[in-house]
């Protein structure tokens, strides 16, 4: 559990590894309305109750006909003895030797088994129906041609989505189209953030010697951004204190995140009440990152008779560390699926300076005119040009001394 200067990304993995179950979705489960579950994670796999279609529908703007009494190659002119528009209702079945005009989506009339587009026909597309249509084939028609039947797109008890996927607008759509009414997800997992250091103020006139707290803020925004419901502690720098209040975060929470109090000083209280010299249950490091060098994590004592410990990432106390640290190390433990850096270019007139290691600054994501993206790395000292970006811009130590316009770099979405 001591020092090193780690890989970010092996540091990363690691963090995963050592708390899966948290990634998989918290213990709890709650059924709610389909128009509240935008965003959550399902619990349990979705099945579709019913077929969809349900029946036989037009899938083009035409006339149901039966292929049999068609002349093809060739020209057929049949009656048209009803107009179906997509309503509800059954349709009257098909009498032989006639035609029905029928709109896409519309139920298809039994004894009909094929649709002629109207684009096939004499008929006027926006008119009234005819008296009669004039069919004009080139060849024969398929079998249902133009039809979409029972269970074409989803058949009774298909699976749609597994368990563990975040519901998105397109899975909220199909649920609906299905009339599935509520689903199981999972409870959003509840965060305690822990901010240390005595230094720390609130809001009001500034006071020597005291700064203004703006990580807990700061993380339970981007908490809340992500699906957590967060709920922020302040921890004293003093060890017996700030032992129960980390036994009050850990009560009820399915994480923990800590700000501070994990470098190399003689006040970096967190380190060591929880590292080597102290109760060793969490793991610290320097790794070859910058911004946020320091990090840790571990298992936070069981508490409330729970049989297992409530994992904890440790983060810098310097607000661009904390940021930096929540995104690659805190993000892939929540629910739903793992922030993922991509490639893309870097814009006119970007420049960052790499260091050895990863580099992250932040970035501004864009399109040029041909729709390529790129991205602006943002001038500014500390968090300022964070408060600009929608982006962390990933800078490898290994490549040149800076980002160039026109290279290829990893972002990460913010």
């Amino acid at each position: 559990m001591g020092e090193h200067r780690g890989d970010p990304w092996q540091w990363r993995d690691e963090i995963v590894q050592a708390h899966p179950a948290l990634r998989d979705g918290t213990p709890r489960t709650a059924l709610v309305p389909l128009a509240e579950a935008a965003g959550r994670v399902l619990a349990a796999p979705l099945t579709s109750p019913e077929e969809l279609p349900a029946q036989d529908l037009s899938a083009m703007d035409g006339f149901a006909v039966r292929r049999a009494e068609l002349t093809a190659p060739g020209t057929t002119v049949l009656p048209v003895v009803a107009d179906l528009p997509a309503r509800p209702g059954r349709p009257a079945p098909l009498a032989p030797g006639t035609a029905a005009r029928i709109m896409t989506g519309a139920p298809l009339p039994p004894g009909a088994d094929a649709v002629v587009p109207v684009e096939d026909t004499d008929a006027d597309p926006v008119g009234p129906a005819p008296a009669a249509v004039r069919i004009t084939l080139a060849s024969p028609l398929p079998p249902r041609k133009h039809v979409r039947g029972p269970g074409e797109e989803v058949t009774r008890g298909e699976e749609l989505a597994p368990a563990g996927t975040r519901v998105g607008a397109a899975l909220i759509g199909l649920a609906a189209a299905l009339g599935v009414t509520d689903l199981e997800v999972h409870a959003p997992p509840r965060v305690s953030v822990v901010v240390t250091g005595d230094e720390l103020t609130g809001a009001g006139p500034a006071v020597p010697g005291t700064v203004r707290e703006s990580d807990g803020t700061m993380l339970a925004a981007a908490l809340v951004t992500h699906g957590a419901i967060p709920r922020v502690l302040r921890g004293p720098d003093d060890p017996a204190r700030l032992r129960a209040v980390l036994a009050d975060a850990a009560r009820a929470a399915d994480l923990v995140v800590t700000t501070g109090g994990i470098g190399h000083g003689a006040y970096d209280v967190v380190k060591s009440l929880l590292g080597p010299g102290g109760a060793g249950t969490s793991r610290f490091a320097h790794l070859a990152l910058r911004p946020g060098g320091p990090q840790g994590h571990g298992t936070l004592p069981p508490s409330d008779g729970a049989d297992r410990g409530t994992p904890v990432v440790h983060l810098p106390g310097t607000p661009v560390g904390a940021l930096v640290g929540y995104h690659l190390f805190v993000r892939p433990l929540l629910p739903g699926p793992a922030p993922a850096p991509r490639r893309v270019l870097v814009g006119e007139g970007s420049f960052a300076v790499r260091r050895p290691g990863l580099t992250v600054v932040a970035g501004r994501l864009r399109r040029g005119a041909g729709g390529r993206e790129s991205v602006d790395t943002l001038p500014g000292r500390r968090l300022a040009p964070y408060g600009r970006a929608d982006a962390l811009v990933l800078l490898d130590g290994s490549l040149p001394d800076a980002a160039a316009p026109g290279e290829s770099v990893l972002v990460l979405d913010l």
